[in-house]
């Protein structure tokens, strides 16, 4: 009986086998792009398994499955397919861009990949589109307007210079306000995207409410911004692609009005001074012919921009490669500056034969040099060129007899009679052909990334990055120039200056890790645990030599002698100097997602820190998150029976820190230490004295931020969308607070009060039309962000106020313009009028008249649109930025409207020419001679505090992409050329070079963007 039921048994076992292998076929097939090119390194799955495979080199692909199951053929940038497996043993598929496809969108948070679903935070991804084959040297510069509440301007249009970020709102005073910046996994430096090729670039994510920042601790207070860079894909052939630019730049349009020859030298006529002082109107009409100039023209150029770039990918069933070269130069639109960069970049992955182990190694290695001057922007009158262009007298030649631009305006070097207001663009030609001012930078920016999957569900990781960098300046005032001489003595046989240095700067990363992932029934579970351990080492060498022989220069050998004796000492003892800093950081933190049949998602983040900065008990932080998501449209009452194809409501809150309690990298170091200093003291005995009194309470700034948003799709995701709505509060301000002068100091600093940033923001995307060859798609997004002060120190009594144009007001924004209300002029006199506290006209100007305006230099409202029309091959995009109701001080205008004054050697703007003269006159301008200069009116009115909002044309591009069928009998695979410009459009009431200015509060002759023009090609083989 026994034998039988085994032999039952059997049978039954091998029809159940029999049965289950009829069920079960291989699928084969081949997965084309749309212009029919096979697809190699497709991910194909069996809908509801983990059974997978990936195309090959030539697109084919062989899976088993049932028949009634589901293929998913998904590939990154193209829309996600499902096949059902029927009868038929062979299945192809055509892949299409996935221009409305939200499902496949990847976001990167540095230590987790999510797509839109299952996302709880509040992240915007940026395409790489967007920002790449743009003409500008820095990637930040391609993000302003392309993702709502990021905040981006740049301070200078020098080649190479570098922007400042805000993401929802300046979150501190004193310390670091911008976000903290992950490439390929490893922390870099903020200012160091000069240095690094954006068309390596292949993903931005931009990390905003605490559900996203709290697991990067106390280093994510102002958002993080994630970058990874290309990589290679397995079973693909090798591909070569080339992109080449070239164009010019040129400087924007001056909205000031300035005078010319004839009519500055009336002016001095009227009043008395300068040239034109005491001359007749024939000999005044005589000079007005011999030069009319406008300086603008012989200082600036139309400057050339070229790009070259070259990569390589290639993949096998194992491993991928992505390799680039590439060159980088423009010019800038100030003679004698410019930028160049070379950049290599090397991205390998590799993997076992079963798959569980995975590793990865990107490496880059970038130099760049800037040709600069470091005047712009300054109170340097000799080295500021944009202030000289403003203020050089239209009645100088800046020709010599031969007719070719002068080098010294006939100033002898070391004439002291010859350096006088009047000649500055005379001394800054001879400046900028004779002096040096370089800065190299080389940066190695090295991530090496391996992951273990040694049990079921359970993978161990390890990341470790290096950023390093290093800086050489050298900058030579010329011997021989028109100020060298008077660098050592006028007297000195020799003069001159070389002033060099070096820095190296090295960042350090590692963090292990630990995850748990399992999936059962709908619920998926993934839990993972790290470590993580921050060094960074900065220092530096620098030197000045004050002599040089001008027949040796531009070496050692040109440095005199410093035990030479002259003029009854050792006049050229050079200055040395060095540093050595460090830093670092220690955490351990948990993240865990839960998710529920793709329609609940509950995350949590808790992150402990030690920081370098902070002793005792303050050493140690905790920051934490709580997230959830709700995908609605997956709900039985409204999956297939609405037009949503997404919509899902989205909750956090949590806090985060800001550890850089000083804006820099390397600040506050030693803040909790009681510092003393050796000097003279009573009789000039030596004696010791305080120079800081420590404070071992510090500790981070802490931000706790709520959340909440929506994400959605409209109409097959025609249209698609984020809404987000947030509070965000900075506590523990790092700020001053008065103490008694019996310690030895009256200041010390500390953790005290507190500041919120309230908004909204939207980022909207729709496609018009998808048919006939023909794809328009316009996009738009906005901000608003509400700042203010909730708390000051105690002993302030709700204003803290140094001096200067703008204070710290409890209830008002960060650095609100707190000055006295200028209302115009006195028709009875020709002097200034202002509304004193209780708004009562005067003609005196007293601080205790000033008042907080509610203006500040920071953005209320930001944001950008574009569009997108595509037919067949050719392809037309635009890109507009803007900002609103930000504010600074316009002392080039105040400069060029100086009335106190008239014979101080610059130019006026023609609206002096309605300056008072007689009783009764109605003007906005004082009379000549008035009490106040521009600087007084900067500091203590609002008179020149003008709108900096803008809209500006950021990017316009035209292109032409060949099709397959045209390249076929080519060695080509794809060929594109393209014209685009940059900043060729500003709408602004602002006078002056550049509505867009950094942040700054006060513009000086500084440095604006330029409009640049490029045509370029990118070919692939």
């Amino acid at each position: 009986m026994r034998s039988k039921f085994k032999w039952i048994f059997a049978l039954l076992l091998a029809l159940s086998v029999q049965v289950t292998f009829a069920q079960e076929k291989t699928v084969t097939g081949t997965v084309k792009d749309s212009e029919g090119f096979p697809l190699p390194g497709v991910t194909v799955t069996v809908a509801g398994t983990n059974k997978g495979a990936n195309t090959d080199i030539d697109g084919k692909y062989s899976i088993t499955a049932a028949q009634g199951q589901s293929l998913v053929f998904s590939y990154v940038g193209l829309a996600t397919q499902t096949q059902p497996v029927g009868a038929s043993s062979n299945i192809d598929v055509t892949l299409k861009a996935a221009q409305t496809d939200l499902e496949v969108v990847t976001i990167n948070t540095g230590y987790k990949t999510f797509t839109k679903r299952d996302n709880p935070s509040a992240i915007s991804t940026i395409s790489i589109d967007a920002i790449e084959e743009r003409a500008n040297a820095s990637v930040i510069q391609n993000l302003q307007g392309q993702v709502s509440g990021l905040s981006v301007s740049t301070g200078s249009g020098q080649p190479g210079a570098d922007s400042t970020i805000i993401l929802r709102g300046v979150g501190s005073i004193n310390g670091n306000i911008e976000p903290l910046f992950i490439v390929d996994g490893s922390p870099v430096d903020e200012d160091g995207f000069r240095s690094i090729n954006q068309n390596d670039i292949a993903t931005i994510s931009v990390l905003k409410d605490a559900s996203a920042t709290s697991i990067y601790g106390n280093r994510g207070g102002n958002g993080v911004i994630v970058i990874t860079t290309k990589r290679g894909k397995l079973n693909e052939k090798m591909k070569f692609r080339y992109s080449s630019q070239y164009g010019i730049n040129e400087i924007q349009g001056l909205n000031i009005e300035l005078m010319n020859s004839r009519q500055m030298l009336k002016l001095e006529q009227q009043y008395g001074g300068g040239l034109g002082g005491g001359k007749t109107d024939a000999e005044i009409e005589a000079r007005a012919k011999q030069a009319n100039t406008n300086w603008a023209d012989i200082f600036f150029r139309k400057g050339a921009t070229q790009t070259h770039d070259l990569s390589i990918t290639s993949g096998s069933e194992k491993t991928t490669n992505f390799t680039s070269l590439s060159y980088f130069e423009q010019d800038g639109i100030f003679l004698n500056t410019n930028f160049k960069r070379f950049s290599l970049r090397n991205n390998f992955t590799g993997r076992s034969e079963n798959n569980k182990f995975t590793y990865s190694l990107n490496y880059s290695a970038n130099f760049s040099r800037q040709n600069g001057i470091d005047g712009a922007g300054t109170n340097a009158i000799y080295f500021a060129p944009f202030s000289a262009a403003l203020r050089g007298l239209p009645y100088l030649s800046p020709y010599d007899a031969d007719g070719s631009i002068t080098m010294d305006g006939g100033i002898a070097s070391g004439d002291a009679s010859g350096i006088t207001p009047d000649k500055i663009p005379y001394v800054l030609l001879n400046s900028v052909r004779m002096n040096t001012d370089i800065e190299d930078e080389f940066k190695m920016v090295t991530a090496f990334n391996a992951n273990y999957n040694f049990a079921k569900n359970l993978t161990a990781g390890i990341q470790m990055g290096v950023d390093y960098s290093t800086f050489t300046t050298k900058e030579v005032l010329h011997p021989n120039s028109i100020l060298g001489p008077f660098q050592v003595n006028q007297a000195a046989e020799f003069g001159g200056i070389q002033s060099e240095g070096s820095t190296r700067d090295f960042r350090f990363n590692t963090t292990a890790s630990l995850n748990y992932n399992n999936t059962f029934g709908k619920h998926n579970i993934d839990v993972t645990a790290y470590t993580e351990y921050n060094k960074a080492h900065y220092d530096g060498i620098n030197f000045q030599v004050r002599g040089l022989d001008p027949r040796l220069l531009g070496t050692g050998a040109a440095f005199v002698d410093f035990n030479t004796q002259e003029l009854g000492g050792e006049i050229y003892t050079p200055t040395i100097g060095s540093f050595k800093l460090q830093e670092g950081l220690f955490s351990y933190f948990a993240n865990a997602q839960y998710d529920y049949d793709s329609k609940y998602v509950l995350s949590g983040t808790i992150r402990r820190d030690a920081s370098f900065r902070f002793i005792d008990d303050n050493k140690w932080g905790t920051f934490w998150s709580v997230g959830a998501g709700w995908s609605i449209d997956q709900e039985a009452f409204m999956k297939d029976k609405t037009a949503f194809n997404l919509l899902k409501l989205r909750g956090s809150y949590g806090t985060s820190g800001n550890q850089r309690i000083i804006n820099a990298q390397y600040s506050g170091l030693n803040l909790t230490r009681t510092l003393y200093g050796q000097g003279g003291g009573y009789d000039s005995g030596n004696s010791t004295f305080l120079t800081q009194l420590g404070n071992s309470f510090l500790q981070w700034e802490e931000l706790k931020q709520a959340n909440i948003g929506v994400d959605f799709g409209v109409w097959k995701n025609k249209l698609s969308g984020t809404v987000d709505v947030y509070v965000k509060t900075t506590e523990e301000l790092f700020q001053d607070r008065p103490v008694s002068p019996v310690n030895g100091t009256s200041i010390i600093q500390a953790n005290i009060g507190s500041m919120e940033n309230r908004g909204i923001e939207a980022d909207l995307k729709y496609v018009l039309y998808d048919k006939s060859n023909w794809n328009i798609s316009v996009n738009a997004n906005a901000s608003y962000n509400k700042n203010k002060i909730l708390e000051l120190a105690p002993s302030f009594e709700g204003i803290e106020f140094n001096g200067g144009a703008s204070a710290l007001i409890e209830g008002e924004p960060v650095d609100v313009f707190y000055v006295q209300r200028y209302v115009g002029v006195n028709p009875a006199n020709g002097n200034a009028l202002f509304l004193d506290a209780e708004g009562n006209l005067t003609e005196n100007m007293l601080d205790a008249d000033r008042v907080s305006t509610g203006k500040s230099v920071y953005p209320v409202w930001q944001g950008g649109f574009g569009t997108n029309i595509g037919f067949k091959g050719f392809e037309f995009t635009t890109q507009w930025s803007w900002m609103a109701d930000l504010w600074r001080n316009n002392l080039d205008l105040g400069t060029v409207e100086e009335t106190n004054v008239i014979d101080d050697g610059g130019n006026r703007a023609t609206s002096v020419l309605t300056a008072w003269q007689n009783p009764g006159d109605i003007t906005s301008v004082p009379r000549v001679g008035n009490p106040f200069n521009s600087v007084d009116y900067i500091n203590g009115t609002d008179r020149y505090l003008e709108d900096g909002s803008f809209l500006r044309l950021r990017n316009v591009s035209l292109g032409y992409s060949f099709n397959s069928k045209t390249l076929e009998k080519t060695p080509f695979s794809g060929v594109k050329f393209f014209i685009q410009a940059e900043n060729i459009i500003t709408f602004s009431s602002y006078r002056g070079w550049d509505a867009e200015a950094g942040f700054r509060s006060t513009d000086r002759g500084n440095y604006p963007t330029p409009k640049i023009y490029t045509f370029g090609a990118t070919i692939n083989f």
